[in-house]
């Protein structure tokens, strides 16, 4: 008699997925029309409001000069536009798991607290001395004009100021790679975020409004990348898949 074959239904067994290696693990969640408007507008606004800053060469007590409230209220611009600029780039960076990105996001916390601390205590420091140096008799004023210089070559002013600005590299610079392994974005816009980095970091016009423009053509570019690019998503490291075993 012939015994009926039976054929095992397909099980499955907990294969243990391989580490990402943060080459692609990103989402590929467009960004809104709020999220885009900040992304452009933050940069444009900067830029804007860096036009005003006073020129010259010299001392800082020759660059303020007449120009105190224009230098004072453009410091304090400062403080708020520099951590939003760091808001910015992180957003960017939304969804993307690396190595190169997690470097970038602590660099923005840097620049973010010390580059804003620096600018705070420079420029308005500055600016007050300045201002009340301007209403000395003439013949004290010369003393004013020296302690605005002995206090902007401060070393503390110096730290937040080498600091900051090294966290300002490391976000963008980061950022710049973690974009391109994560959506393969052209070398245009990581060019242009490099090129826009040093012109930031001196930010006087026109080198601030033109690195700011720069950076701005690169989001645009970066988004459009992005929003094109296909999304491999990754499982989370150690979490167990299943593999069919016939």
């Amino acid at each position: 008699m012939n015994t009926p074959t039976t054929h095992a239904e397909p099980t499955s067994v907990p294969v243990q997925a391989q580490a990402s290696n943060g080459a692609r693990t990103a989402q590929g969640r467009p960004f809104t029309t709020r999220e885009l408007a900040f992304m452009i507008g933050v940069p444009a606004a900067w830029a804007i409001l860096l036009l005003f800053h006073p020129r010259g060469a010299g001392d800082f007590s020759d660059l303020i000069g007449d120009h105190v409230t224009a230098w004072i209220t453009v410091h304090l611009g400062m403080g708020i536009f520099v951590p939003l600029f760091a808001g910015v780039v992180y957003l960017l960076l939304r969804g993307v798991k690396s190595t190169a990105a997690t470097i970038s996001r602590i660099g923005l916390a840097v620049f973010a607290s010390l580059y804003a601390a620096w600018e705070l205590v420079l420029g308005v420091g500055t600016g007050i001395l300045a201002h009340e140096t301007n209403a000395l008799p003439e013949a004290q004023q010369a003393v004013g004009r020296d302690l605005i210089d002995s206090y902007a070559e401060n070393g503390v002013i110096a730290v937040l100021s080498v600091v900051g600005s090294l966290g300002l590299a490391v976000g963008i610079i980061g950022a710049a790679v973690a974009l391109r392994r994560a959506f393969r974005v052209g070398w245009a816009a990581v060019v242009l975020m490099l090129l826009s980095l040093p012109l930031i970091a001196i930010h006087e016009p026109p080198f601030g409004p033109v690195g700011l423009a720069l950076f701005i053509v690169a989001i645009l570019l970066l988004v459009r990348q992005r929003a094109s690019a296909p999304v491999r998503s990754a499982p989370p490291k150690g979490q167990p898949v299943s593999a069919p075993l016939a």
